[in-house]
């Protein structure tokens, strides 16, 4: 048996167990269940695929969205456990927070009818690397706890929280094979289809294949520009092809458009978007950019189509040209619904309401690209990125909310804004309304990481250096905590100081 092969069947056998230990504790207790999740695109695709799944099996159930599992909420689900006596589970957190939920839940109130499923790396593990201390951790948890590390797998790259969710869903019914499209726009919303031209790795490549067998979802090679956006803004906003004298400038990229010979406008008057157009016309469109970059910008063809050429991953059944058709546009629509308080209809879409839900939803998503373009033209325009010599920094203020931070720090890793070093790891701060403390977002390009940088890693060290007791973590690339407001600069320092010494170390 290939290495591979064997990761996965002892993956599968994590998922049994505890699966058995939540269908014995349910026909124990005759218990409903109670749902906790994160509110990103992962996190509610998680909540929706778990949702569905007992609803199928016709057990009772309750979703609650939460900005993230700390250590307030953990006591207050603590203290609710033995009233209402529901099984809990924890998808898309909890890993990073395994030690809290063993003190207060089954050491405190002695309750262990709760399961994790989360993908990011278990608390006080710095990284992938320290084998002998998430071998301890699984020992310890493996009755209640699966987690990719324990088996190999990069939960930052191989399996979103939705893709742990999905296989805990189809351990309970082999129908619910269905709701692997679901588990891959998670994925996607965690940015993990990184491959080249957006290919999959690891689980997540086995839940695209059941998905594609499955008769759901199809693979199309497109152009990597918005399916959903008018061509011309599609082009000029492009957050991955720099193409000088277009990106930007939507008036010349629709002059661009029609010295090709396309047809820019629709039968109702409107400017047609890549959906719309024919594989001729797309390929009409590769070669005039390739021609374009390599004659005025001097960047070999290769590299062009490198960055121009991705998959594209449909839903079958949605409807062409919206935003359910393409995956990544529903994981844009989950993440929006996330983000401003509308988690809710984000997880009833995702379980599959396409009326109500799906309609409130438009004006959501609206409001939301409204906040991302406001908060990135202030940044912008205010130049309030701050450098130190390893770090970046800027301050919300009263422009960007922290349920937007993150995006905000995520789309700058991408947009080439003046005042942005891209060799640097960027944090957002974002003051939080109901406590006297800073939301932290960090997030870093891959270019970076793969030169030693770990955001996870260094905001757990910089915690401990600024002698803070909070929780905090995530992934290589993308990371978070929270941060009393008097100790921003301290912690800042520190985190200068961690990655400072990630990079030498490498």
């Amino acid at each position: 048996m290939n290495d591979f092969k064997d990761k996965i069947e002892k993956f599968l056998e994590a998922i049994e167990i505890v699966k058995n230990s939540f269908i014995n504790s349910i026909k124990e207790k005759n218990s409903s269940v109670h749902i906790y999740t994160h509110l990103d695109a992962d996190g509610l695709s998680s909540g929706a695929i778990l949702g569905k799944a007992l609803f199928r099996e016709k057990i009772p159930f309750q979703i609650t969205v939460l900005r993230q599992l700390e250590k307030e909420e953990i006591i207050k689900i603590s203290k609710k456990v033995k009233e209402f006596n529901n099984f809990i589970i924890f998808s898309d957190f909890g890993s990073g927070q395994y030690f809290e939920l063993q003190n207060e839940l089954i050491l405190k109130e002695n309750f262990n009818f709760f399961i994790v499923l989360d993908h990011h790396l278990p608390q006080n593990v710095s990284s992938k690397e320290d084998i002998d201390l998430i071998k301890d951790i699984h020992k310890k948890t493996f009755q209640w706890h699966v987690n990719p590390y324990f088996f190999r797998f990069d939960g930052s790259l191989e399996i979103s929280g939705a893709g742990l969710s999905y296989f805990f869903a189809k351990s309970l019914n082999k129908k619910n094979i269905d709701l692997s499209p679901i588990a891959i726009i998670g994925a996607i919303g965690d940015i993990q289809n990184q491959g080249p031209n957006k290919t999959f790795f690891g689980l997540n490549s086995l839940i695209l294949e059941e998905a594609q067998n499955s008769g759901l979802v199809e693979i199309k090679n497109d152009l990597n520009f918005s399916s959903i956006k008018p061509l011309n803004e599609a082009i000029a906003y492009s957050k991955e092809i720099n193409l000088p004298g277009l990106t930007g400038d939507i008036n010349r990229s629709l002059i661009f458009l029609q010295t090709l010979g396309i047809l820019m406008e629709n039968s109702n008057g409107n400017i047609r978007t890549l959906s719309e157009l024919s594989n001729d016309e797309k390929q009409k469109i590769s070669s005039a950019i390739i021609e374009y970059a390599s004659i005025k910008l001097g960047v070999e063809p290769r590299k062009i189509v490198e960055n121009l050429i991705i998959n594209r991953y449909l839903l079958k059944n949605e409807l062409t040209g919206s935003e359910l058709h393409d995956m990544a546009e529903f994981s844009n629509l989950l993440n929006a619904c996330g983000r401003t308080n509308s988690a809710s209809l984000g997880i009833a879409i995702a379980m599959g309401d396409r009326k109500i839900a799906y309609q409130k939803s438009q004006e959501v998503l609206k409001n939301y690209k409204k906040s991302l373009g406001k908060g990135l033209n202030w940044i912008q325009d205010n130049q309030k990125i701050q450098q130190m010599e390893f770090i970046q920094y800027f301050f919300g203020e009263d422009v960007i909310p922290e349920n937007i931070v993150g995006t905000i720090a995520s789309m700058l890793v991408f947009e080439r804004i003046e005042g942005f070093d891209i060799s640097k790891p960027v944090f957002g701060l974002a003051k939080r309304e109901d406590e006297n403390v800073y939301k932290v977002s960090g997030r870093a390009h891959k270019k970076i990481v793969s030169k030693g940088v770990n955001l996870s890693q260094a905001i757990r060290e910089a915690c401990e250096l600024s002698q803070l007791d909070v929780l905090g973590g995530g992934h290589p690339p993308a990371a978070g905590t929270k941060i009393p407001i008097d100790k921003i600069d301290v912690f800042l320092e520190n985190c200068n100081i961690t990655i400072r010494n990630q990079l030498k170390s490498k």
